[in-house]
């Protein structure tokens, strides 16, 4: 029987975001490239040098240590998701209440990054209300948002805040895909609720926990909004590559050297999901 529609009907659909694709991704992207190749500053025209920004890259101590930042604020994906998954299990439970606890965890999601950055700011200060109650149990005042490595921790509080309530509602959705069959098989067989949920459901869920791993660790690795404006006014050295990059290009006006930062995260990133990819494969096979 000969197809209803025209060979070239799918195209149609898919050429709108190809587009827009093409001209605000990869255009941009090979952009970037060549202006990492040159010495573009916010007071001359591109001048190709080749791989010399690379080499100042290299070489420099503070591209060094943000990086090792970024490397260190990864701990914040393990512990988003230990607590979206405990939320989202807590959730599927359908106790009284959870309606309502479902909602309460979600509004972080739809709060602006930049009001939960600034209110988590206030919370943090030297006299401000988690310093106050460390105080009440007998713990000196840390200066969250001065002293390294607790800027980097303020910042990974605010992600943790601001993230986990959207992975909980992925977790969510494959906590309810997991067949109830499968459950009350393995409880009749004797199984307890730890062994149903670690022989059951967490091999069931194993593809939800991978992408929210991936998703989370680049994030993380991209964050900028969470560490600008809770660490604002820190050396360059207690933050990450991505407020390293704004500082560059925006502050110091060296446009080629802050693509060439860009395009090193960027193979970075990416190197890092095809790890993970690969991992996560090769311990479902």
């Amino acid at each position: 029987m000969r197809s209803a529609h025209h060979p070239l009907t799918p195209l149609v659909f898919i050429a709108p975001a190809v587009i827009v694709l093409g001209v605000f991704v990869v255009t941009g992207f090979m952009q970037t490239i060549g202006y990492s190749l040159t010495r573009y500053t916010a007071f001359r025209e591109p001048v190709y040098i080749g791989l010399d920004n690379y080499v100042r890259l290299f070489s420099s101590d503070r591209f060094w240590l943000c990086l090792l930042n970024s490397a260190i604020y990864l701990l914040v994906t393990p512990a988003l998701i230990v607590l979206s998954l405990t939320a989202a299990i807590t959730v599927e439970a359908n106790l009284r209440g959870m309606k309502w606890l479902r909602l309460a965890l979600f509004l972080p999601v739809i709060t602006p990054t930049l009001v939960g950055s600034v209110a988590w700011r206030i919370l943090l200060k030297d006299d401000g209300v988690i310093n106050t109650i460390l105080g009440v149990v007998g713990i000196d005042a840390v200066r969250w948002l001065t002293d390294y490595p607790f800027t980097l921790v303020s910042a990974m509080f605010v992600t943790l805040w601001k993230g986990f309530g959207f992975y909980m509602m992925i977790f969510l959705a494959a906590l309810l895909a997991v067949p109830g069959e499968l459950k009350e098989a393995a409880s009749i067989d004797g199984a307890s609720r730890f062994q149903v949920f670690r022989n059951v459901t967490l091999p069931a869920i194993r593809p939800a926990i991978v992408l929210v791993a991936i998703v989370s660790s680049i994030s993380a690795l991209k964050v900028f909004e969470e560490i600008f404006v809770t660490v604002r006014g820190g050396p360059i050295t207690q933050q990450t590559v991505v407020p390293l990059i704004y500082r560059v290009a925006f502050e110091e006006g060296e446009y080629g050297l802050a693509s060439a930062i860009g395009f090193v995260l960027f193979l970075v990133i990416l190197v890092f999901s095809l790890v993970n990819l690969f991992l996560a494969r090769r311990a479902g096979s």
